[in-house]
């Protein structure tokens, strides 16, 4: 697949979409009342992906949370089990809508405040987008540009191909390394599932 193709793949998916318009209807509410403390809720939106994006894979998709959310983590199996099948990759959006939508109404009842709330939500859909690329490219025949990037897709397949309890992050491995969830001493297994395993 040329890389024009994987863009649009990754672009025209229904999930990215759905990301993508409520980045840009966050952003035109927030940019409605504009304030000194916007660029903080947008910074803030960030870190909360940030932070949520271990302990969400950690704790909600892996087999200790299956009597909590039962079907999450059974569409995550099948993408450990089909890696590269487009269909399990993204965040679904019998997900992606209500978090959304509560985590909105939810921010606006905290701060008191619609633009601060949307300013926080354009930071935090951002960062979801960025997740959701960065795992794409984990899965397809991408190199990564940055050292990051290309250190995250590593671990990223280590995760999926040699220790399923190791290196939970997708974008970054700052709770990887504060939560010792970082070997990299993993023994050989199997790498057959995902043709781009190796980069």
């Amino acid at each position: 697949m040329e890389k024009t193709s994987l863009r649009k793949e990754f672009w025209l998916d229904g999930r990215v979409l759905f990301i993508s318009t409520m980045f840009v209807i966050y952003t035109v509410a927030a940019c409605l009342s504009l304030s000194l403390w916007s660029p903080v809720a947008l910074v803030a939106g960030v870190v909360l992906f940030f932070c949520a994006e271990y302990f969400i894979h950690r704790y909600l998709l892996h087999p200790a949370a299956i009597k909590l959310m039962p079907s999450a983590i059974k569409g995550h199996d099948k993408h450990h089990d089909d890696p590269t099948n487009m269909k399990f990759l993204l965040t679904p959006n019998t997900y992606n809508v209500p978090y959304h939508g509560f985590l909105w109404i939810a921010l606006i009842l905290i701060w008191g405040n619609f633009y601060l709330a949307s300013s926080m939500m354009v930071g935090f859909s951002a960062y979801h987008l960025m997740y959701e690329w960065t795992h794409f490219v984990s899965h397809r025949p991408i190199v990564p540009r940055t050292l990051l990037g290309r250190w995250m897709k590593k671990v990223h397949l280590l995760h999926h191909f040699k220790d399923p309890d190791q290196w939970y992050g997708v974008t970054h491995p700052v709770f990887d390394k504060v939560m010792h969830t970082d070997k990299l001493d993993l023994p050989k297994a199997d790498q057959s599932k995902d043709k781009h395993a190796s980069m």
